[in-house]
């Protein structure tokens, strides 16, 4: 009868040694569980507000392209119209109306983005984070980089085309200005399907 008891209690111990070394490795794989679901949505959120902050500035660089561009374009043919320069055959002045169009370009995206951020702050009463972009993002600027060059290739393939049958050559010079604005309309109208489609 002793032995009896002594070799129960033995197995006892060794049972209760067993729960609780399965209680100890449920707990831990509770606690992992718990703290990659915490990971998940934190990574999930900075998602969120990467592509958030991104598509935002996408739709700011096509407003602005199409703005400046249209702008531009009609100040030039009023004076074009007024007889100050003439278009169809002073290749100098497109010379100069492209150099100057780039510097108002410039400034006028600088005016417009200092703008997105003041009203973005205002808007969510703090600075707006600038997030730093993943692999995920330079692959999706990569693949609307070479969507706006083969758009911008085909405007101007199409545009000697057009020359060879009889377009005048001041149409090489429209062509440039408007496969540029189409380019870079592509470029971040992609980036924002890319963006949407998860890819």
């Amino acid at each position: 009868m002793p032995i009896l008891f002594v070799e129960s209690y033995k197995y006892n111990e060794i049972g209760n040694t067993k729960c609780k070394a399965y209680l100890s490795l449920c707990k831990l794989l509770l606690s992992l569980c718990r703290h990659q679901l915490t990971f998940s949505k934190i990574d999930h959120t900075q998602k969120l507000k990467i592509m958030s902050y991104q598509v935002k500035e996408n739709i700011i660089n096509i407003f602005s392209g199409l703005l400046i561009s249209s702008i531009y374009a009609v100040i030039i043919y009023q004076r074009h119209m007024e007889g100050r320069f003439d278009l169809t055959e002073d290749f100098k002045a497109w010379g100069v109306i492209f150099l100057i169009f780039m510097g108002v370009s410039i400034v006028a995206r600088i005016i417009l983005y200092i703008v997105f951020h003041i009203i973005s702050a205002i808007a969510t009463q703090k600075e707006p984070d600038i997030p730093v972009s993943d692999e995920r993002d330079k692959l999706i600027t990569l693949k609307a980089t070479r969507n706006s060059h083969h758009a911008f290739s085909i405007s101007i393939a199409l545009a000697f085309v057009l020359l060879a049958f009889g377009m005048p050559v001041y149409g090489i010079f429209i062509a440039f200005l408007v496969g540029g604005l189409l380019s870079e309309i592509i470029d971040n109208g992609s980036q924002i399907y890319y963006r949407s489609k998860g890819i």
